[in-house]
């Protein structure tokens, strides 16, 4: 599908790679059975779908982020990731689709410092999230038995994952499932900031800090695609407001016109902005 499935997939396939497990039964059942068609009629409208591909297109998988965040030097700590086992009062599609995103990211953080147990920790409510938002046939029918064929072979393994970058129709078939995924994105977008301003207060190196300074600058392009893209569901209160939120972040971070001009105090209002946005969502 795109990068909100990353970490769906992940969590049935590389997780088990890269931690020296075998898929279970239930899993390898998962990935091989018959998938229904999916023949939900098109009616998604192209201007929004064109939003979210673009979106999309531009902003770097959560592994990626997370595997560059995860060299600053800073020694891996699972305390700052949402309790696996918390009940995330998720009462509606958006507020799950926002959890779904939290637990990608705390997934992948887990993954790229090869902690095999906090990574199977995340699998239950990732596969669990999916399931809930209708996810999981899409995955199965995207990756298949490929998934399986590959457990041993991560740069395949990412290979499956980049085709499925652009294989997006398989799902976005309507307006409501571009809103879903894009409140997935949201939802890891918000986790991947918080990891990024909470393993930077870690950084003791001054070089290494400038870096993760200019890391949490540069994401003010990325920003810009989201808040276009959730602007077109203003007509929504929740997603109206965590764009309010996410837009009042962008402004801070793109006011510092240079990387350079990237101080403690700017990076003090900006992380407490993450901080409380994150607390919001994952309540």
């Amino acid at each position: 599908m795109n990068k909100l499935l990353i970490a769906t997939i992940i969590a049935v396939s590389i997780m088990l790679a890269s931690c020296g497990s075998q898929p279970s039964e239930e899993i390898s059942e998962n990935l091989t059975s018959e998938i229904p068609k999916d023949t939900t009629p098109v009616t998604v409208n192209e201007e929004t779908k064109f939003k979210f591909d673009f979106a999309i297109a531009n902003i770097p998988s959560p592994v990626e982020s997370i595997n560059e965040i995860s060299g600053w030097g800073v020694d891996y700590n699972n305390a700052l990731l949402v309790d696996a086992k918390k009940q995330i009062l998720a009462s509606n599609e958006f507020s799950k689709a926002l959890a779904l995103g939290v637990y990608s990211i705390d997934l992948s953080y887990a993954m790229v410092n090869n902690n095999g147990e906090d990574v199977l920790k995340y699998m239950k409510p990732i596969i669990t999230s999916s399931e809930a938002l209708g996810l999981k046939s899409s995955v199965n029918q995207m990756v298949g038995k490929r998934a399986e064929d590959n457990l041993s072979n991560k740069d395949s393994l990412l290979k499956i994952l980049n085709e499925i970058l652009v294989k997006s129709d398989i799902y976005l078939r309507t307006n409501e499932r571009v809103y879903t995924a894009s409140s997935v994105f949201a939802g890891s977008w918000v986790e991947g900031l918080f990891l990024t301003c909470k393993i930077a207060e870690g950084v003791k190196d001054p070089a290494i800090k400038e870096t993760a300074y200019k890391h949490l600058w540069n994401q003010r392009f990325y920003l810009k695609n989201l808040t276009d893209l959730l602007n077109d569901y203003k007509d929504k209160k929740e997603c109206a407001t965590l764009n309010n939120e996410l837009k009042q972040i962008h402004a801070d971070i793109d006011a510092i016109k240079d990387p350079k001009d990237f101080k403690e105090a700017n990076f003090k209002t900006i992380s407490g902005k993450i901080y409380a946005l994150r607390a919001s969502i994952m309540k």
